[in-house]
């Protein structure tokens, strides 16, 4: 009785909070944009609803033919353009990192894309929402960049300036320089690109993993939603992009996914089979990146040298206090899935000025989350065998914007109401929820499958597949196509 009776009022909040928090692709809401609170569910009327009713049972995932190859003179890139996205393959088994950088530029400007009329606009876009008082004076971005590459690996930091050079090397007296909305990318520019969840943030996530129990394999399936500022025109999904690391031996080789020249680790996939996704979640009292590290390449260097999801777990929440953002990371295995709820001060760190601002009692702390992990008080996860995470720290201590955030709130309580919903998954049951939300429901809905939607990344245990949705430059769309990409292990 207890349990059908929180479902009810589950379904009953996702009804009805409709509140105007998403925005749209070129003007993306992210977690601390959230305004309302769950106390103003008793005076909002449900809108209506729209729900995609078309199933991907019995529709398999496509696997795209390549339309053109190009590649570095010293083989180190190769670049396959697809139908809806680029394949990337690095090869540091034949070059040191900085040369792979290097190669992977050379490599783009090969290719027919407008590279800098995609990317260019997209950084000045993430550095008006991160800097909205600045006027052509970007000094503070400039500082940032310089911080942080301080405390990137040496490998990545030589990998990230030898793709720079190369990508800003238009003329025969050197490359360009400095931050300028000119329609040309710069050495900065190029660098910024490699850390904008570090340096000026932008993404709102979703993502939930099941097993067990909740499968009909019985075997794992992780499904991570990235929603990103797409562009003012969807420019970014021109770029839409998967990158095989191919390390040699003595490493972990991986696929990433992100867009065409990114480095950094936004989604990753290993050859020991752990899946690591980044989302945001707010618990900052201001920014402050000196002695900072970037989580985007620590990630990366954990998926690149630890093999299981437990070991990427514990070093990530261990050195969360050495970065920028609080964020939330989903990692799973074939065995355990966490969410490493990162939070970047303790309370100790809080001056009384800080405390009183945030207002008390108020406590903070990073956790390895796990299915047995105590959740916030008032916040339900009826569904064993699983785990879901959103843009909001859900551990019992730990800094809370999910009880007191509409647009958090409703997401996890929709992922808890709708894998309750069945016994038992397949992977077509899994991409009927996260794409369940239309493109034509009210944009003051809180949706999973919202209109900033860049990839969806769902892997299959049970057989090794991995499949995505790319989203086009028409932008979200109702039932997108979920493309089966391959891996090289």
């Amino acid at each position: 009785m207890k349990k059908a009776w929180i479902k009810k009022i589950n379904i009953l909040l996702v009804s009805a909070l409709c509140l105007s928090l998403t925005g749209c692709s070129n003007n993306m809401e992210t977690y601390d944009t959230y305004q309302d609170t769950v106390s103003s569910v008793s005076t909002l009327e449900p809108a209506g609803t729209t729900l995609n009713e078309v199933s991907y049972e019995g529709e398999p995932a496509e696997v795209e033919k390549t339309e053109a190859v190009y590649e570095s003179d010293d083989g180190l890139c190769i670049i396959e353009k697809k139908p809806s996205y680029y394949d990337v393959y690095l090869d540091y088994s034949g070059g040191d990192y900085r040369a792979v950088g290097k190669a992977y530029a050379e490599t783009i400007r090969k290719v027919d894309i407008d590279y800098s009329g995609i990317f260019e606009p997209f950084l000045y876009e993430n550095i008006k929402t991160a800097f909205p008082s600045l006027s052509g004076d970007y000094k503070p971005v400039e500082d940032r960049i310089d911080i942080l590459m301080e405390n990137i690996p040496k490998d990545y930091r030589e990998e990230m300036e030898g793709f720079a050079e190369a990508l800003a090397d238009t003329s025969d007296t050197g490359y360009k320089t400095g931050l300028e909305s000119d329609g040309l990318m710069s050495y900065e520019e190029a660098l910024l690109m490699q850390m904008i969840p570090d340096c000026l943030r932008g993404t709102s996530c979703n993502a939930f993993s099941i097993w067990g129990e909740k499968t009909v394999s019985g075997q794992k399936i992780t499904s991570r939603t990235l929603e990103w500022q797409l562009g003012s025109e969807n420019q970014m999904c021109l770029a839409q992009t998967v990158v095989h690391f191919n390390m040699g031996e003595g490493k972990n080789s991986y696929v990433a996914f992100a867009a065409l020249g990114m480095l950094d680790m936004i989604t990753g996939i290993s050859d020991k089979g752990v899946m690591v996704g980044i989302l945001d979640s707010g618990s900052e009292t201001e920014y402050v990146c000196e002695g900072k590290k970037c989580y985007t390449y620590e990630l990366r260097y954990a998926l690149e040298n630890m093999s299981d999801a437990r070991s990427i777990g514990e070093y990530m929440t261990s050195e969360s206090k050495n970065f920028t953002f609080s964020h939330n990371i989903i990692i799973t295995d074939a065995k355990d899935s966490f969410v490493a709820e990162d939070c970047v001060y303790e309370m100790d760190d809080l001056t009384d000025e800080q405390l009183e601002e945030k207002g008390n009692p108020f406590t903070a702390k990073t956790t390895l989350r796990d299915k047995d992990t105590p959740l916030h008080e008032g916040i339900t996860w009826d569904n064993p065998d699983s785990i879901a995470v959103v843009n909001a720290f859900a551990s019992e201590g730990s800094d809370d914007k999910l009880t007191g955030s509409g647009g958090n709130y409703v997401r996890f309580a929709k992922y808890n109401t709708w894998i309750g919903e069945k016994d038992k998954f397949t992977i077509s049951d899994v991409k009927d929820i996260v794409t369940r939300e239309t493109e034509d429901m009210e944009s003051g809905f809180q949706k999973l499958h919202s209109e900033n939607v860049f990839q969806t990344i769902i892997y299959d245990y049970s057989t090794g597949n991995v499949e995505v949705t790319f989203t086009g430059v028409e932008g979200v769309v109702n039932h997108p196509k979920f493309v089966k990409v391959e891996t090289f292990f």
